[in-house]
């Protein structure tokens, strides 16, 4: 992350190294937010709060690096407005099964749609299963609910698709 705009050429030159084309991005100030959904119904919202101030690969990955709360301390409205922007984010891009949707929420109380994750993270302490949790739903539920839902859509398909017969 540049902080300054004396770090910006060598940020770029260390990103050059990784390929031809490199994505620049304003920075978000606010909180971490992310919505899980069980097909398009939107759990409890997590909010993220790494120590470092960024949620980056140690932030995720080792234990006591970032907080989580869930659901967050959002005012209902704005939870409400939140939770539909991540089932709108993951609907027009047609998800479905799990997915999670990551925002930055400003001071403004603009949420930004940082990603889409279509393959969330599944273990028991990932972020999906927590949101889960917070909805009373368990880990298990969880796992049937995605083979309930997989199973369904391949009904669909198999429905959609003329027979060859």
């Amino acid at each position: 992350m540049v902080r300054g705009e004396g770090e910006l050429p060598g940020a770029l030159r260390l990103a050059a190294e990784f390929g031809a084309e490199t994505l620049v991005e304003r920075y978000i100030e606010g909180r971490e937010l992310t919505v899980a959904l069980l097909g398009d119904r939107p759990l409890p919202i997590v909010e993220i709060r790494p120590r470092s101030g960024l949620y980056d690969y140690e932030s995720k990955y080792t234990v006591g690096h970032s907080e989580y709360s869930c659901p967050a301390d959002l005012p209902e409205p704005l939870a409400g407005r939140v939770r539909e922007l991540g089932r709108a984010a993951a609907s027009v891009l047609g998800c479905s099964g799990v997915s999670r949707v990551d925002f930055r929420l400003d001071q403004a109380e603009i949420a930004y749609c940082l990603e889409v994750n279509t393959v969330p993270g599944m273990t028991p302490t990932s972020l999906v299963p927590m949101a889960a949790r917070a909805a009373g739903i368990s880990y298990d539920q969880v796992v049937q609910h995605m083979i309930d839902l997989a199973l369904a859509d391949a009904r669909r398909r198999r429905i959609q698709q003329p027979s060859k017969t």
